[in-house]
C-alpha cells in the first residue's frame, strides 16, 4: 500500500488533530545535535538515539493522534545495518501506521529526504496468534558510522497490552479505543539502545485529567495549561542501554516509566470488562453445552471434582490457536459457543469457554484480566497479557481458575504465577488483587536414584521422578501428545547429563491423564565404563546430582545463572524444593570413602547433602531450596552459592578403595 504525502494526507482528514504534526528538524541544528552527542558516554553501541520525541493528541472520543520523531546516530558498522530499513506493526481493525517523513543527515553534513511513497505493506509474520496483523517496512539508502536518521512516524488508533495496538468521522470509529472516551499508556525511559533525550507528551481536554505516577527511578514531568487542554510532559537525559542479563525481570519492573489513564480506579475497569463482554452475551451456553457438562460431571461427588474436571476438560480440548473474530477481537472474549465450536482459541477465549461451561454447571464465574510475568501498577492503565477465570465461592471470595495453563498439569492455577496481579470483571467493580505468593513445597520435585556400579565399571541404575505443581507439568508434558521416539530423545538428553554414554533401557510414566495424582517418570538405564577403575581405587560420580544440578527445565537453582556480577535482579518463575535421596552399590571388595558434607543456608536459597559411607554403600540425602519467584541482584549471590553448591558436588569425583 503506498501513501499520499503526509502534508495532503492532514489536509484531507476530516478530523485534523489539535497538535500540529512535527517536520523535519533545521539541518544547521542536525548537524549541531548529532556532533553534539558524546558517543564515547555509550561504549560498545553501534547506535545511539539522540532524541525521541512523543506527542500525543487524545479526541474527546478517546482516539489518539501519536507522532514520534526520532534521530538515531549510526556508532558502528553493525548499526548501520540494523538500520537498513525501518519497520513499523500495526493492526488493520485498530490503529494506521504512517510513515510521514524520513531523512538522512550524512556524516559530511549533506542531507537525503527519502521517498516515503515507497514502502512495501505486507503481512507481519505470526505464530499462534493469528488476527492479520501487519506491517510497514521503508527500505533506507547504505548508512556509514557518523550518519543519522531522521523519522517521523503518525500513528492513530489505540493500544491493548494483550498483544499490540488495536484503536472522529464514521471511518474512525473503528480507531476509538474500548472504553471510549478514555486514554492510557505505559512509557519505559531505558531501552535497547542508549538514548541522549527522550520525551513524551500528551494533550487532554481539561474535562477529561490523566492520572499517573512515576515508577523506578527519576523521570521529570510537567503539567501547563494549553488551549482549553492540559498537557502532561515527561522527559529524561542521558539513558545508557539496558544491558541484557540472563534471566532478568520485565522492564517494567524495573526501567523508570510512567504509568498513566484517564481512568478513575480498577473499580470502573472491572465494570467495563464486565459489561463489555455480557453485552455480548459471551458466556451464553447451548443444550449441546449443557450435555457436555453434564457428561464430564457425571458420577463426580464433590464441588471441587467438578471444577477440577471442567478445568482439565478446557484445557486438554481448546487447543491456543488465535483466530480473528472481526469487532471486539483483541479485549472482548469469544463466545463461548464459538469456542466449543472451533475448539481453539487464545487464553482469553479458553478462558471464555471455562466460564461458559461452569455457569452451565450452577456457578458464579467471571472473567479476570491478569499480567503474567510482571507487575500491575496501582494506577489503572491497561498492563494485561492474559485472561484467566475467578469462580465465586459462598463467602464472597474467589476461587481463581487457569485454563490455558491446565493442559498436562493437575493443578487449578499455574504455579508459576504467584504474586501474580488480577481484575476481575464484575458489574459491582472489583479491585486490583494479588494471587498468594507459593512456597518452594508447592513445586517440589522428589528424586530417589538407586544405583549399581559393576566390576567392570559400568554403571546400571534407576531413576524415580515425582512432580508436584508446576514439576508436575514438566514431568507430565514429557510423555503427553509426544510420539515414543520424542519421549525416548527427551528422556535420553536428560540422562546425558549423567555421561554422554548413558543409554535408556526403560522409562514409564504415570497415566499423564490422570489429573488427580501427581505425575511420576521412571527411568531405568546404564552407562559403560561409567567409573574409572585404577589400581586399588575406584573414581565415579553421584548419577543423581548429575542428572538434576544444571537441569534447568526440572530445578528452578539450576535456572539461576552463574555470573560473577549483576545488575538486575533475578527472575526464575517460582519457589521450588528439590529432594534427593540416592544409593549407590560399589563392587563387591570396594569401601566407599565418605565426600565432606555441603551446607548452604542462604536467605534466599539453600542446598545441603549429606552422605554417608558404609562399607561398599554411598547414600546421599540432599535437599535444593529457592525461596521465591523474583530476587534482587543483592539477593541474587546467595541464590547463586546454593546454585554453585549443587553444581560443583556433581563436578566432584567420589572415591572407593580395595
Amino acid at each position: 500500500m503506498r501513501r499520499i504525502a503526509w502534508l495532503l494526507l492532514f489536509l484531507a482528514s476530516p478530523a485534523v488533530a489539535a497538535v500540529d504534526p512535527p517536520v523535519p528538524i533545521d539541518p544547521e541544528e542536525a548537524v549541531a545535535l548529532i556532533a553534539e552527542v558524546d558517543a564515547s558516554k555509550y561504549e560498545g553501541a553501534d547506535r545511539l538515539i539522540v532524541f525521541d520525541r512523543t506527542e500525543v493528541d487524545v479526541e474527546e472520543s478517546g482516539l489518539s493522534h501519536r507522532y514520534e520523531h526520532r534521530l538515531v546516530k549510526v556508532l558502528e558498522p553493525e548499526g548501520a545495518l540494523a538500520l537498513a530499513s525501518l519497520r513499523f506493526d500495526y493492526d488493520p481493525a485498530s490503529n494506521v501506521v504512517d510513515i510521514l517523513a524520513v531523512r538522512i543527515h550524512r556524516a559530511d553534513s549533506t542531507r537525503v529526504d527519502v521517498d516515503v511513497s515507497d514502502i512495501r505493506d505486507a503481512t507481519a509474520p505470526a505464530h499462534l496468534i493469528y488476527w492479520g496483523g501487519r506491517m510497514v517496512v521503508l527500505g533506507l539508502p547504505p548508512l556509514e558510522p557518523g550518519d543519522a536518521v531522521e523519522s517521523i512516524i503518525h500513528k492513530k488508533g489505540f493500544q491493548i497490552a494483550y498483544l499490540g495496538a488495536e484503536g472522529a468521522g464514521e471511518e474512525d470509529e473503528r480507531y476509538i479505543p474500548p472504553m471510549r472516551g478514555h486514554f492510557y499508556d505505559v512509557v519505559l525511559f531505558r531501552d535497547a539502545l542508549p538514548c541522549a533525550e527522550k520525551t513524551y507528551t500528551v494533550h487532554l481536554s481539561r474535562e477529561k485529567p490523566l492520572q499517573y505516577s512515576l515508577y523506578n527511578g527519576e523521570v521529570m514531568s510537567s503539567l501547563t495549561f494549553g488551549d482549553g487542554t492540559l498537557v502532561y510532559r515527561f522527559w529524561k537525559k542521558d539513558m545508557p542501554a539496558l544491558p541484557h542479563e540472563a534471566k532478568m525481570p520485565d522492564a517494567s519492573d524495573f526501567v523508570p516509566k510512567v504509568v498513566m489513564a484517564t481512568v478513575t480506579d480498577w473499580e470502573e475497569k472491572s465494570r467495563w470488562f464486565y459489561q463489555v463482554n455480557e453485552d455480548r452475551d459471551i458466556f451464553g451456553w447451548t443444550p449441546e453445552i449443557e450435555e457436555e457438562v453434564r457428561k464430564i460431571t457425571r458420577g463426580l461427588k464433590s464441588e471441587d471434582e467438578k471444577i477440577a474436571a471442567l478445568l482439565h476438560w478446557v484445557g486438554q480440548n481448546i487447543r491456543y490457536s488465535g483466530l480473528n473474530m472481526g469487532e471486539g477481537e483483541g479485549y472482548t472474549l469469544h463466545p463461548g459457543t464459538m469456542s466449543f465450536r472451533d475448539r481453539c482459541g487464545v487464553c482469553k477465549d479458553i478462558a471464555g469457554m471455562l466460564v461458559t461451561m461452569l455457569r452451565a454447571a450452577g456457578y458464579p464465574t467471571f472473567a479476570a484480566m491478569t499480567m503474567a510475568g510482571s507487575r500491575v501498577e496501582r494506577i489503572p492503565a491497561d498492563q494485561f497479557n492474559h485472561c484467566v477465570v475467578a469462580l465465586q465461592k459462598e463467602d464472597g471470595s474467589y476461587l481463581m481458575l487457569d485454563p490455558t495453563w491446565a493442559p498436562w498439569n493437575n493443578p487449578i492455577w499455574n504455579r508459576w504465577e504467584g504474586e501474580q496481579n488480577y481484575v476481575i470483571g464484575t458489574s459491582e467493580g472489583e479491585d486490583l488483587m494479588m494471587i498468594p505468593a507459593f512456597a518452594p513445597g508447592d513445586n517440589q520435585l522428589d528424586i530417589v536414584s538407586d544405583a549399581k556400579i559393576g566390576k567392570d565399571g559400568a554403571l546400571e541404575g534407576v531413576l524415580l521422578l515425582e512432580g508436584k505443581g508446576a514439576l508436575d507439568g514438566r514431568i507430565r508434558s514429557a510423555a503427553a501428545d509426544r510420539s515414543k521416539r520424542d519421549v525416548e530423545a527427551g528422556i535420553e538428553t536428560w540422562l546425558a547429563a549423567i555421561s554422554p554414554r548413558a543409554e535408556l533401557v526403560d522409562y514409564t510414566f504415570s497415566d499423564p491423564r490422570d489429573f488427580t495424582i501427581n505425575s511420576r517418570l521412571r527411568i531405568e538405564y546404564r552407562v559403560p565404563r561409567f567409573a574409572e577403575l585404577l589400581e586399588n581405587d575406584l573414581v565415579y560420580r553421584s548419577p543423581a546430582l548429575r542428572f538434576i544440578a544444571e537441569n534447568e527445565r526440572l530445578s528452578r537453582l539450576a535456572y539461576v545463572p552463574d555470573n560473577e556480577e549483576r545488575e538486575q535482579g533475578v527472575f526464575v518463575w517460582g519457589p521450588q524444593t528439590i529432594t534427593i535421596r540416592e544409593t549407590i552399590q560399589l563392587p563387591s571388595g570396594y569401601k566407599a570413602e565418605e565426600p565432606d558434607d555441603v551446607s548452604v543456608d542462604e536467605a534466599i536459597a539453600s542446598a545441603s547433602l549429606d552422605w554417608k559411607a558404609a562399607g561398599g554403600k554411598l547414600t546421599l540425602i540432599g535437599e535444593g531450596v529457592l525461596e521465591k519467584r523474583q530476587f534482587s541482584a543483592e539477593e541474587y549471590p546467595g541464590a547463586r552459592k546454593a546454585r554453585n553448591a549443587i553444581v560443583d558436588a556433581s563436578k566432584d569425583d567420589l572415591f572407593a578403595v580395595r
